[in-house]
C-alpha cells in the first residue's frame, strides 16, 4: 500500500441490545504526511493514538487476528483523497459462543451500501457480552473486541450537525437491522463436535459439489467431519485434505443402491475409529434410510428409516398421496394399465428411485410410452412409476421442522421445463425436465401459497418426520393463475381455466429429505440468509438452539427477488459431445458488465473436453448457472431473460 495519512474517528450507534455497533470515518489528508517514519515490516501500520504522545508499529497482534488487520488494510487503501469512507464494526452484547464463525458477512453480504464485509471470529469463539468503553479505548482494541466489520460502498455521509461524526444512510441502517434480527450469539460455551458424512457429491467443487457447502458449515461451526467414500474419490485429492480430520475409504462393499451388509460395514467402521462421534449424515438420498439405522445402532440422533423409505420412493409416495399410480418395468406393462383404469393422456412416466429429473417424461399417447420406457431403462433405476400429469405451475418447497415445528419454510416457482410444452407448440420429439429458472419467493397468490405450506408441512408430519429439511417438488392443481409471456418475459398470469367451484390443490410431485442439491442452496442464503447445510449440521446434532438460530429469515424475508438461471446441454444428437468453451460464465460477465451488477454467484460446471451425455441417453447434464437479482420481480426476470440469451458455449 502506498504511504498514506489518514484520520479516523468513531462514535457508537445505540438502541440494540444484541451488539454494539461502531461506526468509523476514515478521511485521507491531501498533504503530505506530517511525519516522516520509517517504512514498517510487511503487514504493519503506523498508528498515533489521540492519546498518545508519538506513532508507534502496530500489526496483526493487536488486531487480533489476521482477517482483521486485512480489513482493516483494505479499508485504507480505498481510502481516497477527499473521499471518506464509513466502516461499521459490530461487538456482540450478548455472552456466549457464536453460531457460525461467517454469521456477519453471511448475513450482511448484500446488504444496502456494503462493499466488504468480514469477519474477524473463530469458529465457537466466545464472547464476553459486555460493552466496549469507547473513550478509553484504542482503534486496535475497538477492532478486536468486534465480530466482524463492514466497508460501505459509497464514499461520503456527512452529519450536518457534526460533520467529523460518521453517520451512515438509513437505508443501510434499515437494512443492517433486518438482515441481524437474529439471535447470532447463543449462552452454551461452544464445544467441537465431530459428524460422519457418509457419501460425497459426484461432482467436485468446479462442477458445483454441494459436498463444498457442507464442509464449508461444518468449518465455520466448529465441527470436525470423517469422511467415508469409496477409494480414489475426488475428496481425497491433496488440495481438500483440509476439509476434514479423516477420510476413512470404503472396502468393496460400498454400492449404489447400498447392498444389505453396507450399513453394518460401516457401523464397524465408525466403532473403530477410536473417537467420539456425534452424528452421522449422508446428503444423497439413496443412502438416507441407511444412513439412519446406521445412527440408530449407534445411538446417535436420527429419524425414522421408514420415513426415508417411504419419502424417497416415488410409486409409495405417489400411493400415500393418493394419486393412484402404476409401477412397473415394461411398455407393456403400463399401456395394459391405462386400458384397464381408463386413463386419459397427458401422463407421467419416471424412474421409481431417481434424481436429477433424469427419466421423467410426460406422454401424450401409446407410442409416447413406448419412448418413455425406452429411455427409463437407461437410467440408474429401471422400474418406473406412472401417474396423472397435473399441469399446473411448479414449485419448489423447502421445509425445515424441528421437533415438528415448522422453523422455517420458503417456497419458489420453478418455471416450465421443455417436457411441459407439448402444448405450446415445441417441436423437440421428447423433452426433458431439467430445470430453467428458479424464483424466489413465489408470485403465486397468498392463498395458495398457504395451502401449499400447510398440505405439505402436514404429509412431512404423516410420513413420520419430526425434524430435518425437506426439499419438495409440487405442483398447484387447478390454480388460478398459469404461465404466460408478455413482451417475452415469461411469468404468472391469471388463468382463464380457473374456476371457483373446483379450488386449488396441491400436487406433491417428490420429497427430497434434504437440502435442496447441486447450487440450489446458495440463492435462498442470498435472498433469505439461511444456509441450509448449516441447519442440517445442527439438526444431525440434535443441536436445537443452534439450528432455530440458524433458521431465522431476514426480519421481511427475502432481501429481493432471485433468479437462478441454469443452463442444460442442447446440442444436436449428431455431436460426439465434447464441451469445447472454457468458462462460459466469466465470457460472458466480461461481455456483458451491465448484466454482471446483477449477478452475486455463477458457476461453468462443465470443462473444456469434457465429455457431455445427450439429453435422449436419459442424462441430463447442467453446463453453468447464474443467480440473478433485482428489487424488482420483473426486472430480475428481465435480466434473467437476457442472461439466458447472451449465453455462448460450443459442443462439437
Amino acid at each position: 500500500m502506498a504511504e498514506k495519512e489518514i484520520t479516523i474517528v468513531w462514535g457508537s450507534q445505540h438502541g440494540s441490545t444484541t451488539s454494539q455497533v461502531v461506526d468509523l470515518l476514515l478521511t485521507r489528508d491531501n498533504t503530505l504526511p506530517s511525519t516522516t517514519l520509517p517504512i514498517p515490516d510487511e503487514n504493519t501500520i503506523w498508528f498515533l493514538d489521540a492519546h498518545n504522545t508519538g506513532p508507534k508499529p502496530v500489526n496483526q497482534d493487536a488486531f487480533g487476528s489476521q482477517e482483521a488487520m486485512q480489513f482493516f488494510l483494505s479499508c485504507l487503501e480505498a481510502t481516497e483523497p477527499s473521499k471518506e469512507r464509513i466502516v461499521r464494526l459490530v461487538i456482540p452484547l450478548q455472552r456466549g459462543s457464536i453460531i457460525r464463525s461467517d454469521i456477519i458477512p453471511l448475513r450482511l453480504k448484500g446488504a444496502f451500501g456494503v462493499g466488504e464485509v468480514v469477519s474477524f471470529s473463530k469458529p465457537l469463539q466466545f464472547f464476553s457480552g459486555a460493552a466496549l468503553q469507547l473513550d478509553d479505548a484504542s482503534l486496535p482494541d475497538i477492532i478486536r473486541a468486534s465480530a466482524g466489520g463492514s466497508l460501505l460502498q459509497q464514499s461520503s455521509f456527512v452529519d450536518q450537525v457534526s460533520p467529523s461524526k460518521p453517520t451512515v444512510p438509513l437505508d443501510f441502517e434499515v437494512d443492517y437491522e433486518k438482515k441481524l434480527s437474529m439471535p447470532w450469539v447463543v449462552p452454551n460455551p461452544g464445544t467441537r463436535k465431530r459428524i460422519v458424512l457418509v457419501g460425497c457429491s459426484y461432482r467436485d467443487p468446479e462442477s458445483g459439489a454441494w459436498t463444498t457447502f457442507a464442509c464449508d458449515a461444518a468449518r465455520v461451526m466448529g465441527i470436525d467431519l470423517v469422511v467415508i467414500e469409496k477409494p480414489g474419490n475426488w475428496i481425497e485429492r491433496a488440495e481438500y485434505s483440509d476439509w476434514y480430520e479423516a477420510f476413512l475409504p470404503a472396502g468393496t462393499w460400498w454400492s449404489n443402491p447400498p447392498g444389505d451388509d453396507m450399513g453394518d460395514q460401516l457401523v464397524s467402521m465408525i466403532r473403530s475409529y477410536g473417537k467420539k462421534i456425534d452424528g452421522v449424515v449422508t446428503f444423497r438420498e439413496s443412502y438416507l434410510a441407511m444412513v439412519s439405522r446406521v445412527a440408530q445402532q449407534l445411538g446417535l440422533p436420527s429419524q425414522p428409516a421408514e420415513s426415508y423409505e417411504l419419502a424417497i420412493d416415488k410409486y409409495r409416495l405417489g400411493l400415500f398421496e393418493g394419486h393412484k399410480p402404476f409401477q412397473g418395468s415394461t411398455a407393456e406393462e403400463a399401456l395394459r394399465f391405462i386400458s384397464q383404469e381408463n386413463l386419459t393422456y397427458p401422463l407421467i412416466l419416471k424412474p421409481r428411485l431417481g434424481f436429477n429429473s433424469e427419466g421423467v417424461v410426460r406422454v401424450d399417447d401409446a407410442e409416447g410410452v413406448q419412448s418413455a420406457v425406452e429411455l427409463i431403462q437407461k437410467t440408474f433405476f429401471k422400474t418406473f412409476t406412472m401417474e396423472k400429469y397435473c399441469d399446473g405451475p411448479e414449485v419448489d418447497v423447502d421445509v425445515v421442522l424441528l421437533d415438528g415445528e415448522v422453523l422455517f419454510y420458503e417456497i419458489s416457482d420453478d418455471f416450465p421445463k421443455s417436457g411441459d410444452r407439448r402444448d405450446t407448440g415445441d417441436s423437440s420429439p421428447q423433452g426433458n425436465f431439467l430445470e430453467t429458472y428458479l424464483v424466489h419467493p413465489s408470485a403465486l397468490p397468498a392463498d395458495e401459497l398457504e395451502m401449499l405450506e400447510s398440505s405439505i408441512s402436514t404429509t412431512v408430519r404423516k410420513l413420520g418426520f419430526s425434524s430435518g429439511i425437506m426439499h419438495v417438488e409440487a405442483r398447484v392443481d387447478r390454480s388460478s393463475v398459469a404461465y404466460g409471456s408478455i413482451d417475452g418475459i415469461q411469468d404468472l398470469q391469471p388463468s382463464e381455466k380457473a374456476t371457483r367451484s373446483d379450488p386449488p390443490a396441491t400436487w406433491i410431485i417428490e420429497i427430497n429429505p434434504r437440502p435442496p442439491g447441486l447450487t440450489a442452496s446458495r440463492i435462498v442464503a442470498s435472498v433469505y440468509g439461511i444456509d441450509y447445510f448449516g441447519v442440517a449440521l445442527a439438526l444431525v446434532l440434535d443441536d436445537k438452539e443452534r439450528a432455530r438460530a440458524l433458521s431465522r429469515p431476514f426480519l421481511n424475508g427475502a432481501q429481493h427477488t432471485g433468479v437462478m438461471v441454469l443452463i442444460g446441454a442442447e446440442f444436436p444428437e449428431t455431436c460426439e459431445g465434447i464441451f469445447d468453451s472454457d468458462d462460459i460464465c466469466e465470457e460472458l460477465l466480461a461481455r456483458r458488465p451491465d448484466l454482471a451488477q446483477h449477478i452475486n454467484l455463477h458457476g461453468c460446471l462443465a470443462k473444456r473436453g469434457q465429455k457431455i451425455a445427450h439429453p435422449s441417453s436419459g442424462e441430463n447434464t447442467f453446463l453453468a448457472y447464474f443467480n440473478v437479482f433485482s428489487e424488482s420481480r420483473k426486472k430480475a426476470l428481465e435480466i434473467a431473460t437476457e442472461v439466458r440469451k447472451q449465453v455462448r458455449y460450443s459442443i462439437r
